[in-house]
């Protein structure tokens, strides 16, 4: 009997090098796979990179935590659903709110801590093969794709505003205090009512109603597996998240584009990883202001530019990846739920 872990035929099926539940080397992958070399060792290097700004990042949330947990004591926040702009549900205010910031904190502390930990453990089952293929189907490497490719589109965008003679501005999102707490409020907050409710509650009712099994409800949380179901999904989620950040970005038709790609991002990563991997993108994504919070906004400067020329080489590999996934996208599946398979 073979002693592969049950989601190892699911990654050799889609052509991965690894697998991506347990780390280890997978023999016979899709033969038609280019070897992605020199792009993929430098894809390594940013997702060591991206590791640092996460380490940064955490380092920031702790050193200010009490700060923002004396700023909530006399404060309220709204808690939104997008329907498909956003609705305030209810609100937390005191203590309750306080209580609230310490749940955000350990549930982004916890979802590093994980990441981490799967993408450490795919170098250490790597053995003597490239450690940019065994990186490859880890959300850590997908995040540094993603969130690089992201920068470099974002600042496409803006700068093809200016061309025209448009500013794209970055409305008050009042003082660094007040900004810790939304934007990693927002980070936790916002994948829960886009990538869970409008892709993992849709895909949990379609498994029931398909398979009868138990196992479905571990879609709420996706890592499922793509499928012709799921891509719709994410494009849907993609596009509410997008037109949700209309009005809070002052009306800017330019932050509903980049905001929607970002939630396309977002999506593949909930649907290939599950909620913890686009909690923590997100994350770091927003609290790239911590350079400026922590007194070195130069260097954060610095890092911003490097993941915008990082980006070059995440968007080629993403063109790469789709090049040679053609095969299997002919063949997608209309459903699928990797949690209900081998079973």
């Amino acid at each position: 009997m073979s002693d592969e872990c049950p989601d190892c035929e699911n990654f050799k099926a889609e052509g991965s090098a690894f697998c991506g539940a347990c780390g280890r080397p997978l023999a016979g992958k899709m033969s038609g796979k280019r070897d992605h070399g020199f792009v993929g060792m430098i894809l390594l290097i940013v997702c060591s990179f991206v590791i640092l700004i996460l380490a940064f990042e955490l380092l920031t949330i702790f050193v200010n935590s009490l700060d923002v947990f004396d700023f909530l004591s006399d404060k309220a926040s709204g808690f939104i659903l997008i329907v498909p702009f956003p609705q305030r549900i209810f609100s937390l205010e005191g203590a309750v709110l306080q209580t609230y910031w310490i749940i955000v904190i350990a549930i982004i502390s916890s979802c590093a801590a994980y990441a981490l930990y799967r993408f450490f453990g795919a170098f250490l089952s790597s053995g003597d093969a490239p450690k940019h293929d065994a990186a490859e189907n880890t959300a850590v490497f997908w995040i540094s794709v993603s969130l690089s490719a992201m920068m470099l589109i974002s600042f496409a965008v803006v700068f093809i505003m200016a061309l025209f003679g448009y500013e794209a501005t970055v409305p008050s999102f009042g003082d660094k205090t007040e900004q810790m707490f939304l934007l990693a409020d927002a980070a936790v907050w916002e994948e829960v009512i886009t990538r869970l409710l409008y892709i993992g509650v849709p895909m949990t009712l379609i498994s029931l109603a398909v398979t009868g099994k138990k196992e479905s409800l571990k879609c709420l949380f996706g890592g499922f597996g793509m499928s012709t179901a799921a891509a719709v999904f994410i494009i849907i989620s993609g596009a509410i998240f997008g037109l949700a950040h209309y009005p809070g970005w002052e009306d800017q038709a330019w932050k509903v584009l980049t905001a929607a790609i970002m939630g396309i991002f977002l999506g593949y990563i909930f649907v290939r990883f599950g909620l913890y991997a686009t909690i923590l993108l997100h994350f770091i994504n927003n609290y790239l202001s911590s350079f400026d919070w922590m007194g070195i906004g130069g260097f954060g400067i610095v890092v911003s530019l490097c993941l915008i020329a990082a980006g070059l080489a995440a968007l080629y590999y993403i063109l790469v990846r789709i090049s040679e996934s053609k095969e299997l996208i002919d063949t997608l599946p209309i459903f699928r739920n990797r949690y209900t398979e081998n079973r």
